[in-house]
């Protein structure tokens, strides 16, 4: 998907399998009880900008069937953003906040009639990156707005909105993918099913995510590494082994420590769920860890963060770690 469409073909009720809350939104639409102004919030890379995108796309959709249809000329325009009644506010080049002037601007579209007569959408992402005035001046019109005119905001940080732009909105607040679901959509796309697991499961129900990893050849070196060192020492003896493998990865440590969390977090999560899959290339002794041993292991992460922040020698840091790690493995292989 790029940065600027939604998926050809992709219609809003496709999008909204498997969520209860989307097929109630899904259903809105459908029947023309669409609210007038859709706060969707949620973590990155689980599908904000593309239901915010369809939602505004089907609305200006001309085609037949499911909205929207992708093909018509109303939906590569709005795909290629040159529609007339579609408006994108977003932060000027080089800015890192949309200011009060982008508003302005859009305001000034908006005392128009839409210009083909249908309606007027405006999808705004990132949505908490509006300054003060910005949010103040959108506030505004919202309360004005004109029947016809719906807008689609976005945005990562719920709280960074003002509560009084909120209430004026309908909120819908998405969640993570379900690990079925999304491993189903990464194979989808082609992706292996082993890999596809792995990205899964790793990737916090963000489909963004587990592809942005997907392509990152540097991640999968950097989670061999993890696997080759902190996860497979099982006595003290071999650390001397993985602390020469980790003695230059000072700069690379945090992203290290990273994935080891991640590794982690997952296997608790399987535990706790009873959904416990350690893939083929995992450390097989990690099969006999308890929650609670798991626990000690994310406590141990911790110290070991706080202790790079405060400037600790990494090759210290990472030694210090794996021997807590061994001795943990020790206690749960006897």
């Amino acid at each position: 998907m790029s940065s600027t469409d939604a998926p050809v073909g992709l219609t809003i009720r496709q999008c909204a399998a498997g969520s209860e809350t989307l097929l109630a939104l899904c259903r809105d639409f459908e029947a023309g009880r669409l609210a007038h102004a859709t706060l969707i919030t949620g973590e990155s890379g689980i599908g904000k900008r593309t239901v915010a995108r369809l939602l505004a796309q089907g609305l200006l959709c001309t085609g037949k069937g499911e909205k929207p249809c992708g093909v018509c000329r109303d939906c590569r325009r709005f795909a290629a953003r040159t529609h007339p009644d579609a408006l994108f506010p977003a932060p000027a080049p080089r800015e890192k906040t949309i200011k009060v002037d982008t508003l302005r601007t859009m305001i000034d579209a908006l005392s128009r009639h839409a210009l083909e007569g249908r309606c007027r959408v405006i999808v705004m992402e990132n949505a908490e990156r509006m300054t003060p005035q910005a949010q103040n001046c959108l506030l505004k019109t919202l309360e004005e707005a004109e029947e016809g005119t719906y807008f689609f905001l976005t945005s990562d940080h719920e709280t960074a909105i003002l509560p009084t732009i909120r209430s004026r909105c309908r909120c819908i607040r998405m969640q993570p993918w379900p690990l079925d679901r999304l491993r189903r959509a990464l194979e989808g796309k082609g992706i292996p099913a082993d890999r596809a697991n792995a990205l899964a499961r790793y990737s916090e129900g963000s489909l963004g995510k587990a592809l942005s990893m997907q392509d990152d050849e540097s991640y999968w070196q950097a989670r061999d590494l993890v696997r080759r060192t902190f996860l497979s020492v099982r006595k003290v003896s071999d650390i001397a082994q993985a602390a020469a493998l980790l003695k230059d990865q000072k700069d690379n440590g945090d992203r290290l420590l990273d994935i080891l969390e991640q590794e982690i977090r997952a296997l608790l999560h399987g535990k706790m769920t009873g959904q416990a899959d350690i893939d083929d290339d995992f450390p097989p002794h990690f099969q006999g860890a308890t929650a609670f041993d798991l626990r000690k292991i994310l406590e141990s992460i911790l110290s070991a963060r706080q202790q790079k922040a405060a400037n600790v020698g990494w090759a210290a840091l990472a030694e210090e770690l794996m021997q807590t790690i061994s001795e943990e493995a020790n206690s749960w292989q006897q």
